[in-house]
């Protein structure tokens, strides 16, 4: 079993999964003047910025990944990453010298959330979101499955947690699909 996949979306885009502790992580790569970055899609990653460099380590020594970088003219010295790498691999580039009104941001928003936003739109913030919380949801759903398949059911207390937790991810599932469905920026950009 491979322990990366890629999916090239545009000339522009492509998503890759990297299998660290039998976990999937999946990061965007994307070029934006001339300069590819490397972006964490899953909430846990740019939640955590130690588990999310610890996974970015293992990607930038994966050889397929490498392989699919040069394939696609990317190189790896000059890959920039939204979470700050520094002293903490040789692959890592440091960032140029902000501009006044970057120093200004600077002070306003930590650096990946700056970075976040600038390269993501409020419905693919959501949607990543949904993405998240559907992936948790199918898991508890699962996990009731194979309890009831073990003869567990409702009346067991440890099964009534689980059906819980379920129940929690799918109502903020549903919510934040209504979000999706609505408008609320009113005609104009948020950011």
């Amino acid at each position: 079993m491979l322990d990366f996949t890629f999916e090239i979306v545009d000339e522009s885009t492509i998503n890759t999964r990297i299998l660290y502790a039998n976990e999937w992580f999946t990061f965007n790569i994307y070029e934006k003047d001339h300069v590819w970055t490397l972006h964490p899609f899953d909430g846990m990653l740019i939640r955590n910025k130690d588990m999310c460099q610890l996974v970015i380590n293992e990607l930038l020594k994966n050889k397929y990944f490498h392989v699919m970088c040069a394939k696609e003219n990317i190189l790896l010295s000059e890959l920039r990453t939204t979470v700050d790498l520094s002293n903490r691999t040789s692959m890592s580039t440091p960032r140029p010298t902000p501009s006044p009104r970057e120093e200004q941001l600077d002070e306003e928003l930590p650096d990946d959330m700056k970075s976040f936003m600038d390269y993501h739109t409020l419905d693919e913030i959501i949607d990543m979101e949904k993405q998240i919380i559907h992936k948790r949801m199918t898991f508890y759903k699962q996990m009731l499955e194979a309890m009831f398949m073990q003869g567990a059911g409702p009346a067991d207390e440890e099964f009534i947690q689980i059906q819980s937790i379920y129940v929690m991810w799918k109502g903020l599932y549903e919510k934040l699909n209504g979000l999706s469905d609505q408008d609320l920026s009113g005609g104009k950009k948020r950011w």
